[in-house]
């Protein structure tokens, strides 16, 4: 466990386990480094395993500066080069992976051999010309400025809905237990990074993701379809789908196994 300072004076937490070749973690919106604790378990008996919280999640500074995505690709750029890190495999999941596409729009593929998505779109909000965003094509921008009105007000009021939503197997007590994690984000930067989500497009850079690259998605996932990951997997030149058999969005934890191993194919390969 240890912390560095970004360039704008920002402490971010990160954890480094193992030894070889660099695996860098990246979670999702409202989550932290923990969400990969069986993949960094394993992983790191063969591999450096490199994970972190993003600014304003988890151990990391609660900032009030810097909640983008550009920034916080900007902030990986920098946790790469504090660690010396070369020819890394890149995972994200969710946000992560958004992470990661604003990665490759401001750095390209550098100091990337491989790249491992798990379950998101390149962009989040649907339009008439586009219906492979979040909720399988049924969430445009009336229903994200809806959704930041109510995060604003209060957090929980969007939480708890989103939570039954994204994993409608939950039971009251698993919710209960789902909502005390959740609700100790900070909310307006849980509001902010909604909205950096719903604003950016990265479909116009998937071209130049130009290391093999792993599209892991959820088949029972309420968030993207599998059209999503399809489109992808179309647009992204050296690229192999990974469907995960009755898992949602939250198929890294459903399936840590699985999720562990597609990991680790990809880095013996590259």
């Amino acid at each position: 466990m240890a912390r560095f300072k970004t360039s704008d004076n920002v402490e971010l937490y990160y954890d480094v386990q193992g030894e070889g070749k660099p695996i860098v973690l990246v979670h999702g919106w409202s989550q932290n480094n923990v969400g990969f604790a069986p993949q960094i378990q394993e992983l790191s008996k063969q591999y450096k395993v490199v994970s972190y919280d993003l600014r304003g999640h988890g151990q990391s500074d609660r900032t009030e500066k810097g909640l983008t995505l550009d920034r916080f690709a900007q902030d990986l750029r920098e946790l790469m080069e504090h660690l010396d890190l070369q020819n890394i495999t890149l995972v994200g999941w969710s946000m992560g992976v958004s992470t990661t596409f604003n990665y490759v729009k401001k750095y390209g593929v550098e100091k990337l051999s491989g790249i491992v998505l798990f379950d998101m779109t390149p962009k989040l909000l649907n339009d008439e010309n586009w219906n492979m965003g979040l909720w399988h094509g049924k969430y445009f921008l009336q229903d994200a400025l809806d959704d930041m009105t109510i995060m604003c007000n209060d957090f929980a009021d969007f939480a708890d809905p989103f939570l039954r939503k994204v994993a409608p197997y939950l039971d009251e007590n698993m919710v209960k237990g789902a909502m005390a994690e959740t609700l100790k984000n900070t909310p307006h930067v849980m509001y902010a990074m909604w909205h950096a989500m719903a604003y950016n497009d990265y479909r116009d850079i998937l071209g130049n993701i130009t290391v093999p690259t792993v599209i892991a998605y959820g088949e029972k996932s309420t968030l993207y379809s599998r059209e999503t990951a399809e489109y992808l997997n179309k647009k992204i030149p050296d690229s192999k789908l990974e469907p995960f058999k009755n898992c949602t969005h939250l198929l890294v934890i459903e399936n840590p196994d699985k999720a562990t191993q597609v990991i680790a194919d990809l880095a013996a390969r590259v």
